[in-house]
């Protein structure tokens, strides 16, 4: 069975000790089926892989639409993309297609 921690971003923070830390939009489990922030989630439930998630991008997907900055997750993981699934090595793997791939080379 998985289970994950949720922490809103702070900083430059990983959220968990020992854990790959996922960080999404506000649209991971309430949002569309197809919404790769979503899907990344659930495939993660589905290998029982534990986890933390982070909430670190807040509003709409068109940059120029979000509401705030995304610089935390930039110093966290490098990039700004979402959703983001980093290592406790510090490994980071940014997309949904190779997040999902290493998930499926876990099982």
């Amino acid at each position: 069975m998985s289970s994950h921690a949720d922490e809103e971003m702070q900083g430059g923070a990983r959220a968990a000790d020992g854990l790959p830390t996922l960080y999404v939009c506000h649209g991971d489990e309430g949002g569309p089926r197809v919404h790769p922030c979503r899907r990344a989630q659930e495939a993660l439930h589905e290998a029982g892989i534990e986890y933390a998630r982070v909430l670190a991008g807040h509003g709409h997907p068109i940059p120029f639409l979000r509401r705030g900055s995304r610089e935390a997750l930039r110093e966290a993981t490098g990039d700004v993309k979402l959703p983001t699934l980093v290592l406790a090595d510090g490994t980071v793997i940014a997309h949904s297609k190779a997040i999902l791939r290493w998930i499926s080379q876990q099982r």
